[in-house]
Formats: C-alpha cells, structure tokens, sequence
C-alpha cells in the first residue's frame, strides 16, 4: 500500500513538473488587505478592503477584484461629501512604509483609465483588468504623459515591481480630505504548482521515512 502511495505521489509531482514548464500554471496571484495602519501618516477611517490580483501567464495583463467594507462608492462625484466616501483609488509605487508615486487610476479622481473596470455600486466591489492599453488617452489615441504624477503609466513598466512586492492599493475617501484612507501592499502568493510540489515532496519523504 505505502508503494502504490509513493508510486503516486511521484506521478503527481511529475506532473506537476512538466505543468510549469508548459507554462500551464505560471498566471501569479497578488493580494491586498488595506486598512488604515498601514497608510503613511496617519488616518482615521475604520473602513477596510480586500483586493485580489492576477498577473496573467503572458505577463501582458493585470486582472483586479476590489472588496470595500465600511466605506461607499457612489456613483455621482458630486455626491462624495460625507466621511466614509471613497472619491479615488489607484495604484501606487512604493514599499510598505513608504509613499510613493501613483501609477494607475482605477476610480474616481483624476480619472478612471481601466475601459474594462465595473463597478458594482450596490455591494461596493470594482473589478477590472489593467494592460498597456490604458494608458493611451482615448480622447486622442496617444500615449498619456508618462511623466505626470496623475496619469495612468503602461502597465509592462511595473512588471518586476509588482513581482516584487513594490506596488501598493490605495483609496481615498473625503472624511481624509481626499488623501489616502485606506492601503495595502500588493503581496505575490506562492504559486500553486509552487506550494503542491513543496507539499508532494514532503509526503513523499513522510512516506519513504515510514517505510523504513
């Protein structure tokens, strides 16, 4: 019995193996728990948010789903005045602990550049899907400036700093005064092809130390 179950976890793991090198199982997941401890400075708002991102296999696209409690999302901009209102959010550069330069508008101000974003107002969830594509300005077919602080940069520039934990979820809200309630760092997650060839390997050693 313990053969057949050494026999197959080393068919999983061979599996596994030829998975990733076919590039079945490279997309990357990231995910974002923002609260207000984490913002630079301080603030006071107890709402929260969790946020979850897929960087597809191609590296050519960044897939987003925003959850908010505790705060609202309107639909009318004009209707942002009360305390908990969320009037943007974006994404960031820079560490955790750190501020830094904002690098796509997802929604509110300055703008909304994702053409694929939707935004659930009822149950204050957004999701939406970044690429290069965005940040061309549709009123007239060229590339946003890269160097303004507000615009919305090409998205293959970031690569490595998303893979490296150097990419922050920030939202706004105007009991803050329209400045940072809420953030999260956007924190890579173990591959799953990672995590199972980890955990096969370690059945395998449990198995042959019990044969012994």
């Amino acid at each position: 019995m313990e053969d057949n179950v050494v026999i197959r976890v080393r068919l999983f793991v061979a599996f596994l193996l030829v998975c990733v090198g076919c590039g079945v199982l490279d997309a990357q997941t990231f995910v974002a728990d923002l609260d207000a401890s984490q913002v630079v400075g301080s603030s006071s708002e107890t709402g929260t948010a969790v946020a979850t991102f897929e960087l597809d296999a191609a590296q050519e696209s960044l897939s987003y789903s925003i959850a908010i409690f505790g705060l609202d999302l309107k639909p009318v901009a004009g209707d942002r005045t009360e305390f908990s209102d969320v009037t943007a959010i974006h994404v960031h550069n820079g560490f955790a602990g750190s501020s830094g330069p904002h690098v796509f508008n997802i929604f509110g101000m300055p703008s909304e550049d994702d053409d694929q974003m939707v935004v659930d107002f009822d149950n204050d969830t957004i999701n939406g899907i970044f690429d290069d594509s965005d940040a061309i300005d549709p009123a007239t077919g060229e590339l946003f400036d890269q160097n303004s602080p507000f615009t919305t940069k090409l998205f293959s520039n970031f690569i490595d700093d998303l893979q490296g934990n150097q990419l922050y979820l920030a939202i706004h809200t105007a009991g803050q005064g329209g400045n940072i309630a809420i953030r999260g760092q956007m924190l890579a997650v173990p591959e799953p092809s990672s995590v199972a060839v980890l955990f096969a390997f370690g059945l395998l050693g449990t198995c042959a130390r019990r044969r012994r």
